[in-house]
């Protein structure tokens, strides 16, 4: 049987709703392999310097090719999903992410290695902004915040398997035998993506790349667009340096535990924030009249919780307390990506909701990006200025309670977005 015949076999056998949930899995697996690979050096580090004879700073190389990579390709990856639409851009994105992770798996040296990992986040680059756009053309608008938050959970199951996972298959079966079945996993899901995803409108074939431009230029000269852009780019900045920078070495210091004993609260941080994506993102389709003030009350929440996790204060109630208040953290963490994502569809539309996407990424990607010397700079020169630090460089509780200072700082523009964005989000 011909390809086009299964496929016109298998339209009429799936009704659309399910279809549309077919398709949605196809890109959210994508997603939660891209999560994966982002995450995965912490896991194939230490065989990869003794396959390849190198050091951290080749590890490190291994990390930043595909941050480069993935960061300058979020403003296209807007720009092609608007443009080309969401299947044809989607099964690139797979071809692209299988072959790259081949490459990787059967590089003989360093250079191919970073120019494997730059394929596959050029590739990785397309999948959420696509994931997104989907979500926003085929379920309704009372659902979209949910789908949208259980899209985010599929990237944190990407995430969790990069690690205890993939570290115990490294370990028994080599990480290039691991990065093979990645690829293959890839291939798979590309073969049936082709058949789940519906053929992009015929509508697509009317824009032009300068028009989706145009209309994207037009859409940043708008404020409250701008607005969507600083309220997504403080929480991503604000979650990420304290979950993913200086959350485990804070807990250590504050309670001279090991980093292992100090994940704990981390752990439970990403729990809940799996849980606040979707139980949160239902309350975002509810809240929809009032999303400015949703956001602004959340930021608040989450100021409150980080100013609870002061060095006297955490002293003062024991590693439990610290645990609950991240906990916390992730649930509201979780929360607020369903919101900002609802925002950005009323003020983009579904149309241009993939420029939207990247735009606020790109933001996000880049305040945090740029924080991070300041924070440190101020961090050990404020330990030392307090002699609270032990050793050049080190951290002691002075340092820490300015690291939560310049979080609250930083959790600002979270409150002033929202208010840019009140007089777009009332008239749609």
């Amino acid at each position: 049987m011909a390809l086009t015949e299964q496929q016109t076999a298998f339209a009429p056998a799936v009704r659309p709703k399910d279809r549309a949930y077919l398709a949605w899995a196809t890109v959210a697996t994508a997603y939660a392999i891209a999560f994966l690979q982002r995450v995965s050096p912490q896991s194939v580090s230490l065989n990869f310097m003794a396959d390849f004879s190198t050091d951290a700073a080749g590890v490190a190389m291994l990390a930043s090719s595909y941050f480069w990579g993935y960061t300058l390709m979020q403003i296209p990856a807007g720009i092609l999903v608007d443009r080309f639409g969401v299947k044809r851009v989607v099964l690139f994105s797979m071809t692209a992410s299988s072959l790259g992770s081949a490459a990787f798996a059967l590089a003989p040296n360093l250079l191919d290695v970073f120019l494997a990992r730059l394929v596959i986040a050029c590739g990785d680059a397309l999948v959420f902004t696509a994931l997104l756009k989907l979500v926003a053309l085929s379920f309704k608008d009372e659902r979209f915040g949910v789908m949208s938050g259980i899209s985010q959970v599929s990237g944190y199951v990407g995430g969790v398997l990069a690690t205890t996972p993939l570290a115990a298959a490294v370990t028994g079966f080599g990480w290039r035998a691991c990065f093979v079945f990645i690829a293959c996993v890839g291939v798979a899901n590309l073969a049936f993506a082709s058949v789940a995803l519906k053929p992009d409108p015929a509508s697509h074939s009317t824009k032009t790349l300068k028009s989706v431009l145009a209309a994207s230029r037009q859409s940043l000269s708008q404020l409250a667009n701008w607005g969507c852009a600083m309220t997504f780019a403080s929480h991503f900045a604000v979650v990420t340096t304290l979950s993913g920078v200086w959350g485990i070495p804070m807990v250590a210091h504050i309670f001279n535990i090991s980093p292992s004993a100090a994940s704990t609260p981390l752990l439970a941080f990403m729990i809940g924030n799996a849980i606040g994506s979707i139980f949160l993102g239902h309350m975002a389709d509810r809240a929809a009249a009032a999303l400015d003030m949703a956001l602004i009350r959340i930021c608040l929440l989450r100021m409150v919780l980080i100013a609870m996790l002061l060095p006297p204060v955490a002293h003062a109630l024991g590693f439990l307390y610290v645990t609950v208040v991240f906990s916390a953290l992730g649930l509201v963490a979780g929360g607020t990506v369903p919101l900002v994502l609802k925002c950005t569809k009323k003020l983009y539309t579904a149309e241009l909701i993939g420029v939207g996407a990247s735009v606020n990424t790109t933001a996000a990607g880049m305040f945090a990006g740029a924080s991070q010397p300041v924070i440190g700079f101020a961090m050990v020169g404020v330990s030392q200025l307090a002699g609270t630090g032990h050793g050049t460089g080190s951290v002691g509780d002075a340092g820490y309670g300015a690291l939560i200072g310049i979080l609250l700082l930083m959790s600002l523009p979270g409150i002033a977005g929202p208010l840019l964005m009140r007089s777009k989000l009332i008239v749609r």
